[in-house]
C-alpha cells in the first residue's frame, strides 16, 4: 500500500480501514493485532473515595487490529528497580463500531462502551517468550493414564480427542523452560462439541505440584465450536481476577497462585482443564504463547472518521529486565 500511510498520517477519503489493516499486516507486517483493555472501574463514597464495590466490568478485547507508528520507542530514563523504559506513540484503529462487534466481543448494545477513552490500554506482543509447541504431539499428554485420550497436529494446531474418561485435563510438559521476561500468556482454543473449560494453569517451580501452579477459573465457558476463542491473560502472581470475552458476554476469570509459585522460576507445565465432553469429543488448540508486552495508555484524540481513529498514546513504565533481574 505504497503512500497510504505518510509522514502525516493516514490520507483522508473514502478508506476501506479492514483492507487497509490485512494489506499491510500480511505484505509490510506495519498493522498487527492488540488487546484493548479497560480496567474495572470502582465506585465511589461521598467523598470521592473509590470503594470496593466494581460500577463497571473490566473490558477485555483480544485480536484488534491496529498500527502502531512510535514516535519514542523507548527513552531510558532509569527508574526504581528496572523500571524505566518510557515512549510515546501514534496508534490507529478501525471505528468504534467495528470494535463494538468484534467476535466474540459483541458489546454493540453496552452503553458502558462507547467510545476508547483516556488511559484505556492497547496492549502489543513486545516480544515472544516462550511458545508451546502445537506443531507435533511430542510433549502432549493427559493426567491420567486411564483417561485414554488421543492427540494429533496438522503442523499449527494440536487436536485433542476425548476418550472414555472425558473429565479431565491435558497438558504440555516441559524441562525446565525459561518464562523470566513473560507478562502475559495467549492462546487460542475451539471444541467441536459442547466441552467446558474449568482451568488454564501454569506450573512454574521446582516441580508439577499443586503448590507451584498459577491456576485461571473462567466462570461458565463452555468453549465455541463455530469459531477460534482468543484468550489473553496476564501471568504474573498476585492477580486476583481477569476477564474472557465470549458471544457478548463477559466470563470472570478468578486467577489463584500456590504457595510456592514463581513466575520468575522455570515453566514445567501448561495445562488445560475440562468437562461436560462427551468420548470423541476434539478440543483444538494453538498459538499458545508466553510473552512480554508492551501497554500503550490513550493520552489524546488526533483524528476520527468513519473508517478509523487515531490515538496519541504514551507508555509510562516498562521493564529493563538485565537491571530488573541484577537487583533481585
Amino acid at each position: 500500500m505504497p503512500g497510504l500511510i505518510g509522514s502525516q498520517g493516514v490520507r483522508p477519503g473514502a478508506l476501506n480501514m479492514n483492507r487497509v489493516f490485512r494489506a499491510l499486516r500480511y505484505r509490510t507486517e506495519q498493522a498487527q493485532k492488540v488487546t484493548y483493555n479497560r480496567p474495572a472501574i470502582y465506585k465511589t463514597d461521598n467523598y470521592g473515595v473509590p470503594s470496593g464495590t466494581i460500577g463497571s466490568q473490566e473490558i477485555l478485547v483480544p485480536d484488534l487490529p491496529a498500527i502502531i507508528r512510535p514516535t519514542v520507542t523507548a527513552d531510558y530514563q532509569q527508574e526504581r528497580q528496572g523500571n524505566n523504559i518510557i515512549g510515546a506513540a501514534r496508534i490507529y484503529t478501525p471505528n468504534i463500531t467495528t470494535i463494538k462487534n468484534l467476535p466474540n466481543f459483541d458489546q454493540d448494545n453496552n452503553t458502558n462502551f462507547n467510545e476508547i477513552e483516556g488511559w484505556d490500554r492497547l496492549i502489543t506482543n513486545y516480544r515472544s517468550i516462550y511458545s508451546v509447541p502445537t506443531s507435533g504431539t511430542s510433549g502432549w499428554g493427559t493426567g491420567s493414564a486411564s483417561a485414554n485420550w488421543t492427540f494429533s497436529s496438522d503442523g499449527e494446531t494440536l487436536t485433542a480427542t476425548t476418550g472414555a474418561d472425558y473429565d479431565g485435563a491435558f497438558k504440555f510438559t516441559t524441562s525446565a523452560t525459561n518464562t523470566l521476561e513473560a507478562d502475559r500468556l495467549r492462546f487460542k482454543i475451539k471444541a467441536s462439541g459442547a466441552v467446558v473449560l474449568n482451568n488454564i494453569r501454569s506450573f512454574n517451580g521446582a516441580t508439577q505440584d499443586n503448590d507451584y501452579r498459577l491456576d485461571y477459573a473462567p466462570t461458565s465457558l463452555t468453549i465455541p465450536t463455530s469459531s477460534w476463542l482468543t484468550v489473553d491473560v496476564p501471568f504474573i502472581s498476585g492477580t486476583s481476577a481477569t476477564s474472557i470475552y465470549l458471544d457478548g458476554v463477559r466470563k470472570a476469570v478468578t486467577v489463584t497462585t500456590g504457595s510456592s509459585f514463581d513466575y520468575e522460576a522455570d515453566l514445567r507445565d501448561f495445562e488445560l482443564r475440562v468437562s461436560g465432553s462427551a468420548s470423541g469429543n476434539k478440543i483444538y488448540v494453538k498459538a499458545i504463547e508466553y510473552y512480554k508486552s508492551v501497554s500503550w495508555h490513550v493520552h489524546s484524540l488526533k483524528d476520527m472518521t468513519d473508517g478509523y481513529i487515531i490515538f496519541n498514546c504514551v507508555r509510562t513504565r516498562g521493564r529493563d529486565d538485565a537491571r530488573r533481574r541484577a537487583y533481585d
